[in-house]
């Protein structure tokens, strides 16, 4: 694995294309806001030992962390962190996961689906706010991941910092907020 949580990387895998997040028991639409996390001590709730992927609480302050929730009561069903990448115009994807009620590829469960592709686009939204017209990279955990995110977003394969290095175009950002909606809270 080529990813920690000081450098980043991206082991977020999409299920369903669906607008909203889909509860996988009834099928019923739920719908979703996006809040930033402002306390860093807040991300001391997201680590490893409960199945946050990594110790949130260690991602550099440079990177921005967004909750994606549902709107009817604001559980967490997913984190991004997201860095405005000035060097190469384009929005970084730090490090992205779902939360472990939703991870049925670790954990055998998955309470939502959906959750995957709204942090991708969480990344392209924040892109278009910083003037990067959408661009977003981002350091792929595995040769799988990469052509996963070819395959579904898109993404084209640029390796130039990492053997896994990945790049979303204006065109497939924008299709990505056409699909998933959320609001901003």
């Amino acid at each position: 694995m080529y990813s920690d949580a000081k450098i980043g990387g991206v082991g977020i895998w999409l299920d369903e294309i669906v607008p909203c997040l889909k509860d996988t028991e009834t099928g019923a639409i739920k719908e979703t806001v996006v809040f930033r996390i402002e306390s860093r001590s807040f991300l001391k709730n997201f680590n490893e030992k409960n199945g946050w992927g990594i110790d949130w609480i260690e991602v550099p302050n440079s990177v921005e962390v967004f909750a994606l929730a549902l709107k009817e009561n604001n559980e967490i069903q997913g984190l991004v962190g997201v860095k405005n990448d000035i060097s190469v115009k384009a929005a970084y994807l730090h490090w992205g996961c779902t939360a472990p009620h939703n991870n049925k590829y670790r954990f055998g469960v998955q309470k939502y689906s959906g959750v995957g592709g709204h942090l991708f686009a969480i990344a392209a939204d924040r892109s278009f706010l910083w003037g990067h017209e959408g661009f977003v990279h981002g350091f792929a955990l595995n040769k799988e991941l990469l052509n996963h995110y070819i395959d579904v977003l898109g993404a084209s394969y640029l390796g130039a910092q990492h053997p896994y290095q990945f790049m979303i175009d204006k065109a497939s950002a924008q299709k990505l907020l056409e699909v998933y909606t959320y609001e901003w809270n």
